[in-house]
C-alpha cells in the first residue's frame, strides 16, 4: 500500500481533498491502524472544520505513536478549534518536549497563548518560532496575527515570501484574491460572508457560508444571516451547534429565543453566557429583553419595572457600538399602552452615560449656494415596507425650487420602491453599517433638517437620533413614541389623531397639522380578488385583525372573546407573525379569556393582493386595543372595509379614529369597549349595514389619498422650522 498512500498524499498536498481522503480510507481499509493515513484524514477533516472527527483520527493515530511531535501538535489544533484550550495548552507542550525546534509548535501554542489573553506570551512564542525559520511564510503570518493592528510589517514579509498565501490576503483585507487563489478556503468564505452580512446583503452571505458547514464560525455567522433573514429556528440551530465555543453565539441564540416570544429562555440563555465573564453588551441585551406577546398587562408592568431595575444595575457598562452590540432599540414599548416618555428618557440617559460618543455635536451649518433647503431623510425601512409606502409621495412631492432633498438609506439592491425614491431624490448616501460613521458621514452633508420617517423600529435611526447631525431634527409617526432624547426637535403629527394634552408624551416639541400627513396613492383595487377558499378562510362571519400580534394588547382579550361568544357563527382571523409561537401564544392567551380557540385562525404573512383579498373576506375588519392601525387601515378603507375602532389614551391608538374623522364618519367608532364589542358583531351580522358604511368609506375616502394639501402642509413647516433654528 506504500504506493497508495504516496499517491494519496500528492493529491493532499495539491489541494485535491476527496481524492487524497479516498485513497487514504483504501489504505486503512488493509491496515485500519495505519498512523499516517489516520492523521492525514484527520488533518482533511480539520481543513473541512470537522474538528471532532479530526480529534478522533489524530487521536487515534497517537495512540500507536504517543511520543511523536507532529501528532501532538495536530492533536492540540483540533483541541484548539473545539474550544478546549487547556487540553490544547498541554498537548502543544507535549509536542515541544519532543521536539524543542518544532517552529510550527512554537506557533501554534502562541496563537492559543493569544486566545486565552496572554498577549505578551504569544508575540514571544511566535518570535521563537521564526528565529528557528527566518523563510517560512507562515511564521512570519502567525506573527501579525499576534501582533493585531502592529503587524503589519509581518503580514508584508508573509505575501513577499509567498504572493499565493490565501489566508495572508484575508487578513489583508483582499477577500476576492483569497477566494480566488482558494475558492474553498474556509477563512476566505467566512470572512467574506461576515463582510456581506454587516453590509446587509444576508442573502449573499448565506450562500458563502454554507460551503463551510461544520467550521464554528462560519455556524456563527450563518446564525446571524439566518436570523436575518427572519428564519427563526434554523438560525437556533446554527447558534447551538457553536455552543460555548463561540460565546457571542449562546447571547445570539438568547436573541433568537426572544424574537421566538421564548422570554424567560432567553433570560436564561443572557444568565449563562453572563456568569461565563460576558462582555458588557450581553448584560444590556438581558436588561433590555421585554416580551413579545406579554401574557398579561400585569407582566407588561413587572417587565417595564425589571427593564428599570436592570438597567441600574448596568451601571458602569461601557458600549462602543450600540447598533453592533446591542442591534435593537426600545421597540416593544409602544405597545405597552403606557406614557413611555419617563422610560424612554431612563433608556436615553444609560446609553448615553455608557457610550458618551453617542451625544456629538457634529452639526455645522449649512451651504446652501442654490437657497433651497437641504433635507435628508434618513431610515433603513426606504424600500418596500410601510415607511418607504408612507413617504414615497412626500419625497417625490416636495417642491424641488424650495428644497434638496438627501435619501440616507442602506442599498437595498433590486428592491423597486428603493430604486423609485432614489431616482425622485436629488442625491442619494448609502448608510454605513458602522453607527461612527454613520453619523460622520450625515453630519459631512451640512444639511439644514434632518428627517426621521420612524425612529425606534430598528436600532440604527435609533441611536443615530442621539447625535446633533443637522440644526433641525425631526421625527414623524412612522413609529408613534417619543424618543426620550432631547435631540430630536420635533414631532410631526397629525391634528386628527391627537388627544388632548399630547404634548406632555413627547419631549419633543408637538407639531400638528391637518390632514392624514402623508400623500399615499390609493392602493389599486385587484382586478380578481383570492376567495376565501383560495386565502385558506373558513365559512362563517369573518372578524379579521390583520395585524401584527405583539399590537395586540391584552386588554382586547375579553372584547375580541366576548365578540365569539355572542356570534356563535363567527371566526376571528389573525397574522401569525414572524414565528408560529407567536400565534400560539396569542391563542392561549385569548382561551384564557374566554374565546374558543377552534374559532381562531392564524393565517401566514400576506402581501399585495393577497392581502388586499382578506380585508375585501372580512366581514368587519378589527382595530388592535390601545394600538391601531395606520398604513393597514388606509388600505383597509381603499376597499371600502368597515373598520371598527377605540380611540385610545395615545396618538398610536388613534390613527384609524383620525382617518374615520377626515372622512367625516364615525359610526364605527366606539365609545368603550363593551361599546366596540357591540359595534363589530352588530355590523358582521348585519349586510345592508356593512353595504352601506362600505359604501360610505369608499365615497369619503378619496380624502386619505393622494394628499397634495398634506405635502404643501409639511412643506411650510418645515421651512418655518429651518427658519426659526
Amino acid at each position: 500500500m506504500t504506493d497508495v498512500f504516496a499517491e494519496a498524499l500528492a493529491f493532499h498536498r495539491s489541494g485535491r481533498l476527496a481524492e487524497a481522503e479516498s485513497r487514504y480510507r483504501l489504505v486503512l481499509d488493509r491496515d485500519g491502524n495505519h498512523v499516517d493515513a489516520l492523521h492525514h484524514l484527520g488533518l482533511i477533516a480539520l481543513e473541512r472544520g470537522d474538528a471532532g472527527r479530526a480529534l478522533d483520527l489524530i487521536g487515534r493515530a497517537l495512540r500507536a505513536r504517543p511520543g511523536d511531535p507532529i501528532l501532538n501538535n495536530n492533536l492540540a489544533n483540533a483541541r484548539r478549534r473545539l474550544g478546549h484550550r487547556q487540553a490544547a495548552r498541554g498537548s502543544y507542550r507535549r509536542a515541544l518536549a519532543a521536539a524543542p525546534d518544532l517552529a510550527d509548535g512554537w506557533a501554534n501554542l502562541g496563537a492559543l497563548l493569544g486566545e486565552l489573553g496572554e498577549a505578551g506570551a504569544s508575540v514571544a512564542h511566535h518570535r521563537r518560532a521564526l528565529a528557528l525559520d527566518l523563510d517560512i511564510p507562515e511564521l512570519h503570518f502567525a506573527l501579525a496575527l499576534a501582533l493585531g493592528p502592529m503587524g503589519r510589517d509581518a503580514l508584508r514579509r508573509t505575501l513577499a515570501l509567498d504572493p499565493l498565501f490565501a489566508q495572508a490576503w484575508v487578513v489583508a483585507g483582499d477577500y476576492r484574491r483569497a477566494l480566488a487563489l482558494r475558492p474553498d478556503l474556509p477563512e476566505a468564505l467566512i470572512v467574506s460572508g461576515a463582510a456581506m452580512l454587516a453590509s446587509g446583503h444576508a442573502r449573499d452571505a448565506l450562500a458563502l457560508l454554507e460551503r463551510v458547514p461544520r467550521h464554528p464560525a462560519a455556524s456563527f455567522h450563518r446564525g446571524n444571516a439566518l436570523f436575518q433573514l427572519g428564519r427563526l429556528d434554523e438560525a437556533a440551530q446554527a447558534f447551538a451547534a457553536v455552543g460555548e465555543r463561540i460565546p457571542e453565539a449562546m447571547a445570539n441564540l438568547a436573541g433568537v429565543r426572544r424574537d421566538q416570544g421564548r422570554t424567560e429562555e432567553a433570560r436564561g440563555l443572557y444568565d449563562r453566557v453572563i456568569a461565563g465573564g460576558a462582555p458588557d453588551w450581553v448584560r444590556v441585551k438581558r436588561a433590555m429583553l421585554l416580551p413579545i406577546i406579554p401574557d398579561s398587562d400585569a407582566s407588561i408592568a413587572a417587565a417595564r419595572a425589571r427593564l428599570a431595575e436592570d438597567l441600574a444595575a448596568c451601571e458602569g457598562v461601557r458600549l462602543d457600538d450600540p447598533v453592533a452590540e446591542i442591534g435593537h432599540g426600545n421597540f416593544y414599548l409602544a405597545y405597552h399602552a403606557r406614557d413611555d416618555r419617563p422610560l424612554q428618557e431612563t433608556i436615553g440617559r444609560f446609553y448615553r452615560g455608557a457610550c458618551p460618543s453617542l451625544s456629538e455635536d457634529l452639526a455645522r451649518p449649512a451651504v446652501r449656494p442654490d437657497g433651497r433647503i437641504a433635507i435628508g431623510f434618513v431610515s433603513t425601512l426606504l424600500r418596500t415596507h410601510t415607511i418607504g409606502r408612507l413617504n414615497r409621495g412626500l419625497i417625490e412631492g416636495l417642491d424641488r425650487r424650495r428644497f434638496h432633498i438627501t435619501l440616507i438609506a442602506p442599498d437595498h439592491g433590486d428592491d423597486p420602491l428603493a430604486a423609485a425614491l432614489a431616482a425622485s431624490a436629488d442625491r442619494v448616501l448609502r448608510l454605513p453599517s458602522r453607527l461612527a460613521e454613520a453619523r460622520r458621514t450625515i453630519a459631512d452633508l451640512r444639511l439644514d433638517l434632518l428627517y426621521f420617517p420612524d425612529i425606534g423600529m430598528e436600532p440604527m435611526t435609533y441611536f443615530l437620533a442621539f447625535a446633533r447631525l443637522a440644526p433641525v431634527q425631526l421625527m414623524t409617526w412612522g413609529h408613534p413614541d417619543t424618543t426620550g432624547l432631547g435631540t430630536v426637535d420635533w414631532m410631526l403629527s397629525a391634528e386628527c389623531m391627537e388627544p388632548a394634552g399630547a404634548e406632555a408624551h413627547y419631549v419633543e416639541r408637538l407639531a400638528c397639522l391637518p390632514g392624514p400627513t402623508v400623500d399615499l396613492a390609493r392602493p389599486p383595487v385587484p382586478a380578481r380578488l383570492k376567495t376565501r377558499a383560495e386565502l385558506g378562510l373558513p365559512d362563517g362571519r369573518l372578524y379579521v385583525c390583520p395585524q401584527s400580534l405583539f399590537k395586540l394588547h391584552p386588554d382586547g382579550d375579553p372584547v375580541f372573546a366576548r365578540i365569539l361568544r355572542e356570534d356563535p357563527g363567527g371566526r376571528l382571523v389573525l397574522i401569525h407573525g414572524r414565528h408560529p409561537n407567536w400565534a400560539a401564544l396569542t391563542t392561549a392567551r385569548l382561551e384564557a379569556a374566554g374565546a374558543d380557540p377552534g374559532r381562531i385562525v392564524a393565517l401566514p404573512h400576506l402581501a399585495g393582493a393577497d392581502y388586499l383579498s382578506l380585508l375585501a373576506a372580512a366581514d368587519v375588519v378589527l382595530d388592535p386595543i390601545h394600538y391601531s392601525g395606520g398604513h393597514s387601515s388606509l388600505e383597509a378603507f381603499a376597499m371600502g372595509a368597515p373598520i371598527v375602532t377605540w380611540p385610545g389614551r395615545f396618538m398610536r391608538a388613534r390613527h384609524t379614529a383620525g382617518f374615520y374623522r377626515l372622512m367625516g364618519i364615525d359610526e364605527p367608532v366606539a365609545r368603550d369597549l363593551d361599546h366596540y364589542a357591540d359595534l363589530a358583531v352588530g355590523i358582521a351580522n348585519d349586510p345592508v349595514r356593512r353595504r352601506r358604511l362600505s359604501a360610505e368609506i369608499r365615497g369619503a375616502s378619496s380624502v386619505l389619498f393622494d394628499s397634495v394639501s398634506s405635502v404643501a402642509a409639511i412643506e411650510d413647516f418645515l421651512e418655518s422650522a429651518v427658519a426659526s433654528a
